[in-house]
């Protein structure tokens, strides 16, 4: 299939899961650096890094490396060592990977024409790019073939972004994220994994059962039929879900979903072993959409998608929603402040910034609490600073 007639353009649809991407990835490679995993390199793989552009914007692939230099440069301004970071391009298309090229030497000076290794760019060696000519799925396997006696990667995010649900074959997102310090973005085409998800004809089956990592699609076939599309929608996502968390070491799951006229066109899934991960990407996925229904629409306001940090709340509905989640879910426990976090991190929709203490401070001037302690000291009323004990009514 020809996509060329895609990058003529960049639509709003793909701009929301672009802008997912712009606000996780520099705090990522920050909490693989700096932060507590204190790695010395870091690994930002684009399965699907298209032509680089758009016409009208930068594409994934030169993202990934803008932000790569905009990193540097913050570890420059902050008088730190530039943080190591590998960068891997991976296109199957020929007419988009020569584009690709010609971008990457347009940025960085880069001519990647004929290496296949890791190439410093000239102004920032810390970061070096690799692109790479080849099927997704292909390349990634014989990097991790390539692994020999080394038993992991080192910290990776892979970006993957398909055309079609055939090049994302499950066992090798399954393999990856073996890796210990691995995270996926994964563009889970749901437009088309719901209309073939039911097809009789049995190569496109094939495809569906890799795409889903099943033996075996007839028995998805026929849990589907009948349902509404509400209720096949659910089922999907709760099958692939469980495929990754029951298939690899990812511990939690994010799904964000991307409509277009009105109709559900993408699904994003994002998966972590980390809890600062997750922490970071509810954050991302919360500057795109605010309304706690982790959705883009491209029928409502055009606003919606632009970057900002996280709002300051209008809205004390969400705030009274999850009061009510916290009273009625956390009655009569006794947990520290770490607890609580989690319990929102993991276990609701909101994001910690500009929620949970806000929601704290409500429940305390409700009267919400036995008893609120301290165990570092005296604190001031409506602050829940470490070591904060709450006792729930």
């Amino acid at each position: 299939m020809s996509t060329d007639h895609f990058f003529i353009e960049l639509h709003r649809h793909s701009e929301a899961k672009l802008k997912i991407l712009d606000n996780y990835l520099v705090p990522w490679m920050r909490k693989i650096t700096m932060g507590s995993f204190g790695a010395e390199r870091a690994l930002v793989i684009d399965g699907f890094a298209g032509a680089g552009s758009y016409g009208n914007s930068d594409g994934s692939s030169i993202r990934l490396i803008k932000h790569a230099i905009d990193f540097c440069e913050q570890a420059d301004a902050n008088n730190r060592k530039r943080p190591q970071l590998l960068i891997l391009l991976i296109e199957g298309n020929e007419e988009n990977y020569q584009e690709l090229l010609k971008n990457i030497y347009r940025v960085t000076s880069l001519d990647l024409s004929e290496e296949k290794g890791y190439i410093p760019i000239p102004d920032y060696p810390s970061i070096q790019i690799s692109c790479r000519f080849g099927k997704f799925d292909e390349v990634l396997k014989s990097r991790l073939d390539n692994l020999g006696t080394r038993e992991t990667l080192i910290p990776s995010f892979c970006f993957i972004d398909p055309f079609g649900f055939k090049d994302t074959p499950f066992e090798i997102i399954k393999r990856y994220l073996k890796n210990e310090k691995s995270e996926i973005l994964l563009n889970f085409i749901y437009e088309e994994t719901n209309r073939f998800i039911t097809a009789k004809n049995e190569k496109v089956k094939a495809h569906m059962q890799r795409h889903l990592g099943l033996d075996d699609i007839d028995s998805v076939q026929e849990m589907v039929k009948g349902k509404s599309a509400t209720e096949r929608k659910q089922l999907i996502v709760d099958l692939y879900s469980r495929q990754l968390l029951d298939n690899t070491n990812v511990k939690h799951i994010l799904s964000f979903e991307i409509k277009k006229d009105g109709r559900t066109k993408l699904i994003l899934f994002y998966g972590t072993k980390s809890m600062e991960g997750l922490k970071v990407m509810k954050k991302a996925m919360w500057k795109v959409d605010d309304t706690g229904l982790y959705m883009f629409d491209d029928r409502k306001d055009p606003n919606q998608i632009e970057f900002q940090f996280t709002k300051e709340l209008n809205d004390n509905a969400l705030l009274d929603d999850l009061c009510d989640i916290l009273t009625d879910s956390l009655s009569g426990k006794i947990l520290s402040i770490n607890e609580v976090e989690e319990f929102v991190l993991t276990q609701t929709i909101y994001p910690l910034e500009n929620f949970c203490k806000k929601v704290l401070k409500k429940i305390e001037n409700k009267d919400g609490f036995h008893n609120v302690t301290n165990k570092n000291g005296k604190r001031n009323r409506g602050t829940f600073p470490p070591g904060t004990v709450m006792h729930f009514k």
